[in-house]
């Protein structure tokens, strides 16, 4: 057998990549939190639902447990808080050189994974597209193909080898030289947009078609904007208030994770996401009611949902 493309995680994220991988040729073995449902997914497949409504069986996928050849790259698209126990349980399965590609939200997992394999072979990312996993073997796929991916220090091989995979998987990929820019920029987006959605039960269309919510999510990613400055971190706040309503419209059935997460009764990456931002307002002495209204109201939901 020819070594196959590790996928931690199969969730919404991880279930697209691994489309990707298939659709290409590449085998893709699939790491999940447990044998039964990494058997489950290598024996009945999954459906991708594609925005124009048709369907694609995606089939061929490996179980990880079952492996008997290393896998030679992987990819991680687990929660943050998730990060060291998927490390620990995808390094028995990994070829020793095998390029690490975090593909996650929030800020903080990168440190997790440079602690856990060396900063050489980590290359950090995040996803500009729109996939909900909206029952254990369906997929859909609203909207965008964008990955950006971090050049680091010493991480070039392990770059060329992920844009390489992600590529020929069908992603556009783009490169970066900030990845601190890059994750603050992506968590000023997700904080303006998921738990706003997630926390009065809508999908992303709503908040560019209601006045009321539009406001609100300009006014959290305003915030967010102003605590990355506080932190270092400057990015066009305008052109990412562009970009977010413009995703709202392209998806408007979209989930957001945040979303998918309380729906399922799962804890979300509030802290990920909403905890670095809150911390460097409040450092720098920036107000920022709104998300903290919002980390709050999330944090009550995941409470309800709690045993």
């Amino acid at each position: 057998m020819k070594a196959p493309v590790l996928v931690v995680g199969p969730g919404a994220v991880g279930l697209t990549v691994a489309r990707g991988l298939r659709l290409a040729g590449l085998d893709a073995a699939i790491l999940g939190r447990s044998a039964a449902a990494e058997s489950e997914l290598r024996r009945l497949g999954f459906t991708a639902v594609l925005a124009d409504g048709s369907a694609q069986r995606v089939d061929g996928l490996l179980a990880a447990r079952a492996l008997k050849t290393p896998a030679w790259a992987a990819f991680f698209c687990v929660k943050s808080a998730d990060a060291a126990r998927a490390a620990a349980a995808a390094r028995p399965r990994l070829a020793a050189n095998a390029p690490i590609v975090a593909l996650q939200n929030g800020i903080g997992h990168e440190a997790v994974y440079r602690r856990a394999f060396g900063p050489r072979r980590v290359v950090v990312g995040v996803c500009y597209f729109a996939a909900d996993r909206a029952a254990p073997r369906e997929l859909r796929l609203n909207g965008g193909d964008d990955i950006l991916l971090a050049r680091s220090p010493g991480n070039d091989d392990a770059l060329a080898a992920a844009a390489g995979i992600l590529t020929t998987a069908g992603f556009r990929v783009r490169i970066k030289d900030s990845e601190a820019d890059m994750l603050w920029m992506k968590a000023a987006f997700n904080a303006a947009v998921n738990p706003l959605a997630a926390a009065c039960a809508v999908e992303s269309g709503r908040l560019a078609e209601d006045p009321a919510l539009r406001a609100l999510a300009l006014r959290a990613l305003e915030e967010a904007a102003a605590a990355a400055r506080a932190a270092g971190r400057i990015f066009d706040a305008q052109d990412l208030a562009e970009k977010l309503l413009a995703g709202a419209r392209n998806a408007p059935r979209q989930r957001n994770s945040m979303l998918q997460d309380l729906a399922a009764g799962r804890r979300t990456e509030r802290q990920a996401i909403l905890g670095p931002l809150l911390a460097a307002a409040k450092r720098g002495r920036v107000p920022a009611p709104t998300l903290d209204l919002l980390s709050r109201v999330i944090a009550r939901l995941e409470r309800r949902n709690s045993p």
